[in-house]
């Protein structure tokens, strides 16, 4: 719940509030420095001092889900999560639309439908209790292998790895062959130096970011998933403030500028990241030709129907409206 402090201005006091932010993105990654922007915009909205933010980022309160149930609550303020971390915390399987396994081929494929529905799911999460401000951008997962490289999906067959703790994501691994092992974030890195799994799939900037990257050998940028995130507020929390900080936190007139810096931060950071490993050469970066793509989305594609059963009948729904944004785009494109 938000914290109110006092602040003494021209010698007169005033209320401050204090909000915590969690969040599984590590300190210095291009994340914080994405919600460095916003929380410098709302603090020039709502006047200097009013609103002081805390992070605590790299984990420190737990995992997504369990944060997610904090915001619910209204114990957490505000969080940066991904939407798979924010579908299993509220059980609401049709976030996990944005998870589909090869349905965006491009950056602004991605851009263009989710901010064309931005307003219904700001809804359906109002519904949940969660207060969505604004889009932010995992990216591209690929898979990292400690004991070899993964370049067909017949190269998954009897590897353990890490899952996202989502249906989507355990039901990718079965599909290709894996034994799947479902695990909270922040006990990803002590399981690879363990060798409690084999390897995992998640973006480049956030394996390295969060040290994943140096514990295996092999990266295979498939880009089988685009992985969105977002900064949200509790609803709980969000409704007991002040009107005129509610409008600096949903900085609506802003909104489209911070989002994308938000992801030309990420996006240019991955390709500096990518050059740097490659570089450095203790993991070897493998590039798949389009036939070789093509082979994984042929095997997920085949069990279309057990990806689909995962979202449930408003999932389906609201997939059907995702399609529809992506074929509008696609056709301007042409």
């Amino acid at each position: 719940m938000p914290r109110l402090g006092w602040l003494v201005l021209g010698g007169l006091l005033f209320a401050q509030i204090k909000l915590r932010i969690g969040s599984t993105v590590p300190y210095d990654s291009p994340w914080e420095e994405a919600l460095d922007t916003y929380l410098k915009a709302v603090e020039e909205s709502a006047g200097k001092g009013k609103v002081v933010f805390r992070k605590y980022l790299s984990g420190q309160l737990g995992g997504e889900v369990e944060m997610v149930r904090s915001l619910r609550m209204g114990t957490l303020d505000m969080g940066v999560l991904s939407i798979g971390g924010l579908a299993e915390g509220l059980s609401m399987p049709e976030l996990l639309v944005w998870e589909m396994p090869f349905l965006f081929e491009s950056d602004e494929e991605v851009d263009y439908v989710m901010d064309a529905l931005f307003g219904e799911f700001s809804r359906r999460l109002a519904e949940k209790g969660i207060v969505l401000v604004l889009w932010g951008v995992n990216g591209w997962r690929n898979f990292g292998c400690a004991t070899r490289p993964i370049l067909s999906p017949a190269d998954l067959k009897g590897l353990k790895m890490r899952a996202q703790e989502t249906p989507i994501y355990i039901e990718l691994y079965k599909t290709l062959g894996a034994t799947p092992v479902p695990m909270p974030t922040p006990d990803v890195l002590m399981a690879l130096k363990n060798r409690m799994v084999d390897g995992f799939d998640q973006t480049v900037v956030f394996a390295v970011s969060a040290g994943w990257i140096g514990q295996v050998k092999h990266y295979t940028l498939t880009r089988h998933i685009f992985q969105p995130g977002a900064i949200v507020i509790s609803k709980r929390v969000f409704d007991k403030l002040p009107s005129e900080v509610q409008k600096a936190l949903l900085v609506e007139q802003r909104r489209a500028s911070i989002q994308a810096y938000g992801r030309k931060v990420v996006r240019d950071e991955e390709q500096s990241i990518l050059a740097g490993v490659e570089k450095e050469g203790s993991v070897k970066i493998y590039r798949l030709t389009p036939q070789q793509r093509e082979a994984f989305r042929k095997a997920v594609e085949a069990a279309r129907p057990r990806f689909e059963a995962h979202l449930g009948p408003a999932g389906k729904a609201l997939l059907a409206q995702v399609q529809a944004k992506l074929a509008e785009y696609r056709r301007t494109k042409k």
